[in-house]
């Protein structure tokens, strides 16, 4: 349930408190029936001994109503003060615990925003919707996509309608603890593209990205134009990273995307016979100062793949925290939020 409803619901609960009225009685009518000074409620509850209603219960009706308890009133029926109606409703249990839980949505949502501000970005990143889903799982976007059998489809963005775009990073020779501790205070979603010569033997500081929700992709033993290889030396650049990456995460990824974007048939060839179900490339490409669109417009649009690399000074006038806190600045100010690529495809 989202902030806004459970407050909603909290506040419905306050201006709109169930009827605790209690029940007609044969000596006393309720403060209701008794306001109204005549009417079939006032009637029914009150007759004297042949059936009609008493004039002094009539009175004594009125009575009740500007009272706070008195001798006649039925057991545990006492009017109060103004509000206190109110504060018995809100003191029992599903209330109290529909307030708890709006108060700490509230304080998450203010921590979060803080958090946000703490890493240079004006507002928290906008939440993605929750992701597409069929009976298991995400729809099978990779069997809509154009290709010929036996070939992984490739894709340069991803066919949905949702106001989301997608984070991946590229190679692995960069292996920044600034972005460990941003991705673990902001949640950030992305997937990583990882060389095996550039990682080297830095796969720990992987698991641990891993570990905070980030997917291990495929993007080749080494960082070689691919189309330039024949077909053999194709597939051991892609198995051989499929390999590496079972062993050193624990799981082969559905994902690869070939160095500079490169690919011929005998490269697509490779990756289905790999195991791999898609090779996604990208629409936009992003720097610590910039993002550098593929297509005229200068704009984000739904379904959009971001390209980054694991790179710092050295390469860049900026490090990885700034070149995230880029795309997210990007994304939030134009509608967009980021999502799980693994989410849709």
């Amino acid at each position: 349930m989202s902030l806004l409803a459970l407050i909603g619901l909290v506040g419905g609960v306050v201006a709109h408190p169930p009827d605790r009225s209690p029940p007609s009685s044969p000596h006393r009518g309720t403060g209701t029936a008794a306001a109204a000074g005549s009417g079939s409620a006032a009637e029914a509850g009150h007759t004297g001994a042949y059936g009609k209603p008493s004039a002094a219960h009539a009175d004594r009706g009125h009575r009740t109503v500007r009272s706070h308890g008195g001798a006649h009133d039925p057991p545990g029926v006492h009017a109060g003060p103004p509000g206190s109606v109110v504060r018995r409703q809100l003191s029992s249990a599903p209330a109290r615990a529909l307030a708890d839980a709006s108060r700490q949505l509230v304080q998450a949502e203010v921590m979060r925003a803080a958090t946000a501000r703490s890493w240079g970005l004006r507002s928290a990143p906008l939440r993605p919707p929750p992701p597409p889903a069929g009976a298991d799982g995400p729809p099978d976007t990779v069997r809509d996509l154009p290709g010929e059998p036996g070939l992984a489809p490739v894709l340069t963005r991803v066919p949905t309608t949702d106001r989301v775009i997608f984070l991946t990073i590229d190679d692995g020779s960069r292996q920044d603890p600034e972005l460990l501790r941003m991705v673990n205070d902001l949640q950030v979603p992305f997937s990583a593209f990882l060389t095996d010569d550039e990682v080297g033997t830095g796969y720990g500081y992987f698991r641990e990205l891993r570990r905070l929700g980030v997917a291990m992709h495929n993007h080749a033993l080494v960082h070689r134009y691919l189309p330039g290889l024949p077909y053999p030396d194709q597939l051991h650049q892609i198995c051989g990273q499929q390999r590496s990456l079972l062993h050193e995460m624990g799981e082969a990824p559905r994902l690869f995307r070939p160095p500079y974007g490169g690919y011929n048939a005998d490269t697509l060839r490779a990756a289905a016979m790999c195991g791999v179900s898609a090779v996604p490339l990208w629409s936009a490409e992003a720097f610590p100062d910039r993002i550098e669109y593929s297509e005229p417009g200068e704009r984000l649009r739904p379904g959009d793949i971001i390209l980054t690399h694991f790179r710092g000074p050295a390469e860049w006038d900026g490090d990885m925290p700034d070149v995230v806190r880029r795309v997210l600045a990007t994304a939030t100010a134009q509608g967009f939020a980021v999502a799980r690529l693994e989410d849709y495809l």
